[in-house]
């Protein structure tokens, strides 16, 4: 699994520059000699081959950036070694070369992957021009391929971490999904439970990965922008419209789109989202011909799409249409096992981004994160730890930089009203320590941490305080 094209983790470390290396195969030695010295005069190391075996062994052996081939080779024609160069990793750029020039023998060396065909006989200054265009676009590819490399470590399968049985599933689900390519998925769930690295985890690990990924999120748009940021639009198609501009649909041409919040997705867009996933054609804002594209649509919702459909807030051909492979991503309290682990992360993540050194995070904060019903999921652990770990002082996390969200109403609630505190216990769980740990906690909130004022509101020692912050986990 997790593997993506070959070429890819192949790219990285070749530096393409001025100094590139050009290998001529040719079994003209007179021509070779004369691109030598043109070439050489460039600033590129050249080398040349007079077969296409030798040509092949000279590739293998100095991975050139750039290839001038022959097309009539003494012992095999340009073709068939352009094949055998494709086959390399890195494959070198190649630009096909002969004097029997023909457009069929032109379509068959692009299709094949040359870069270019030059007919001769040409002039050199024609030749530089197109061997600089090669590199150059040699050496976008290399920064494209870096940057997906990039990704790809940081969206591997191993970024959604866990050890829970849902969290194991999720994974199976999308290495499958990866080595296949779905047009369209949804991904439901919470806020905050991971549905967009979900997203980007399936394109950066599968046959779309060197290719756009475009996000837009459809509850953060008014509805008016929100057509003309997936379709594009003509100019002059309404009054601001000075000139053409590209939707995301085209600028994801080859690639995926992930539609976030889908289901704050306005009634009319619906309708024209429909043709687009089932034709992959649109049409621009005051345009006249439909574009046709290649293209992955991933949706994602908080919401419940068959509650929304049956209000009729959601048409229920879109929500057929996107519900072809449905992924739902679990909550984090469905998963408390996953805590801990994540806890450890996100702890060893903030002190390498705030220059932190926390190694210890007393049992009580662990005990009251398991304890937690986390409303706001990983994004709110997440966002929990980041503030604990930039106030805490010296290598532990403090518990009072903890701060989590009232508690549900299967839990211990307290409320302070006219200088009394107020518990709500639910029946079913009325445990004694959930009950002092809760008392002690606000009690040290009102006194500002001052154990001696919080011992005597609570009417003990400060002795017995400190036994009891010890044993939650309270104490610096």
């Amino acid at each position: 699994m997790n593997k993506p094209h070959k070429n890819i983790l192949k790219w990285d470390n070749y530096n393409q520059k001025v100094n590139a290396l050009i290998l001529i195969v040719d079994d003209e030695k007179f021509l070779c000699k004369q691109l030598e010295k043109a070439l050489s005069q460039e600033g590129y190391s050249v080398l040349s081959a007079f077969t296409g075996k030798d040509g092949l062994e000279v590739a293998k052996r100095e991975s050139p950036a750039l290839v001038l081939l022959d097309y009539k080779l003494p012992d095999t024609n340009g073709l068939e070694v352009l094949q055998s160069l494709t086959s390399l990793e890195p494959y070198p750029t190649t630009i096909m070369m002969t004097g029997y020039g023909s457009i069929e023998v032109a379509v068959s060396a692009i299709k094949l992957g040359a870069y270019d065909f030059i007919e001769k006989p040409f002039h050199i200054d024609k030749l530089k021009v197109i061997t600089r265009n090669a590199l150059s676009a040699i050496e976008l590819r290399r920064h494209l391929i870096a940057a997906t490399n990039r990704e790809q470590e940081k969206y591997g399968f191993n970024s959604l971490m866990g050890k829970s049985k849902s969290i194991k599933e999720i994974i199976y689900l999308l290495q499958k999904l990866a080595d296949t390519d779905p047009k369209t998925i949804l991904i439901t769930g919470e806020s905050g439970t991971g549905k967009g690295l979900a997203a980007r985890i399936l394109h950066y690990n599968g046959v779309r990965a060197e290719k756009p990924l475009i996000e837009l999120n459809c509850a953060a748009i008014p509805e008016t922008l929100l057509e003309s940021e997936l379709f594009g639009y003509e100019a002059g198609a309404f009054t601001d419209a000075k000139k053409m501009k590209k939707g995301i649909f085209e600028l994801a041409h080859g690639g995926t789109i992930f539609l976030d919040e889908i289901g704050d997705m306005g009634l009319g867009l619906q309708a024209k989202l429909i043709k687009v996933i089932e034709e992959r054609t649109f049409r621009k804002i005051g345009g006249t011909r439909d574009i046709k594209v290649d293209i992955r649509v991933i949706a994602a919702t908080n919401h419940d799409l068959r509650e929304l459909v049956s209000k009729n807030i959601f048409r229920e051909d879109l929500y057929h249409r996107l519900n072809v492979i449905n992924i739902k991503m679990p909550p984090l309290k469905e998963r408390k096992e996953d805590v801990p682990l994540l806890t450890d992360y996100f702890v060893t993540y903030f002190n390498s981004e705030a220059h932190r050194d926390i190694t210890y995070i007393p049992e009580g904060v662990r005990e009251s994160f398991l304890n937690y019903h986390w409303p706001g999921n990983i994004r709110e652990l997440r966002n929990t730890i980041e503030r604990a770990v930039l106030l805490s002082e010296g290598k532990q996390i403090n518990p009072r930089h903890l701060q989590l969200e009232e508690k549900s109403k299967d839990e211990i609630k307290l409320e302070k009203s006219e200088g009394r505190m107020i518990l709500e216990i639910p029946l079913d769980d009325a445990s004694l320590t959930k009950i002092e740990e809760k008392i002690i906690r606000e009690a040290l909130d009102l006194n500002d941490w001052n154990q001696k004022k919080t011992a005597e509101m609570l009417g003990v020692t400060r002795e017995v305080l400190r036994y009891r912050m010890k044993k939650m986990g309270l104490l610096d």
